[in-house]
């Protein structure tokens, strides 16, 4: 496995390659070994989102979760189908409409998170402690990066 050098240039394209291919190549493996149902990664990390900061209206989802409106739309209308979520009336707004997690929504979110999660733990334990901190702490920077580094991406 390729690592970061600290002779690289900061954000220089060897760098950010190496980190791209790092967390694809994570991505996929925990995908793999902790598969739930055959949700995609873009429709669980949806409904992931619905069943712990639910409810939500689709334009908050959406934006939660970096993908434009009609992409979401598209993603609850599948999670609505299999019955893993419902919509309910905003009391807010009576024209618009909230998304809950349904028990079985709920569910399979809890399986899936404790398969992938499990394998996560894994890792996890074989590291040092120290390690494990700079995992965690990494892993948070970029995430907040990520969250503050311009629109989503409309053709997601």
């Amino acid at each position: 496995m390729q690592n970061i050098s600290t002779a690289d240039e900061p954000g220089s394209p060897d760098e950010v390659a190496t980190l791209y291919h790092l967390l694809t190549w994570i991505n996929r493996t925990l995908r793999a070994r902790g598969a739930s149902r055959n949700l995609s990664a873009g429709v669980a990390s949806a409904l992931w989102t619905i069943v712990n900061h639910g409810p939500v209206r689709l334009s908050v989802l959406a934006e939660r979760e970096s993908v434009s409106a009609p992409t979401m739309s598209r993603i609850v209308a599948a999670l609505e189908a299999q019955g893993y979520i419902a919509r309910t009336p905003d009391p807010d707004d009576g024209r618009a409409r909230l998304l809950n997690p349904t028990p079985d929504g709920i569910e399979l979110i809890s399986n899936a998170r404790t398969r992938k999660a499990q394998v996560l733990a894994e890792a996890i334990d074989g590291l040092a402690p120290d390690d494990r901190v700079t995992v965690g702490r990494g892993l948070t920077i970029l995430a907040d990066a990520l969250r503050t580094t311009g629109p989503p991406d409309p053709h997601r």
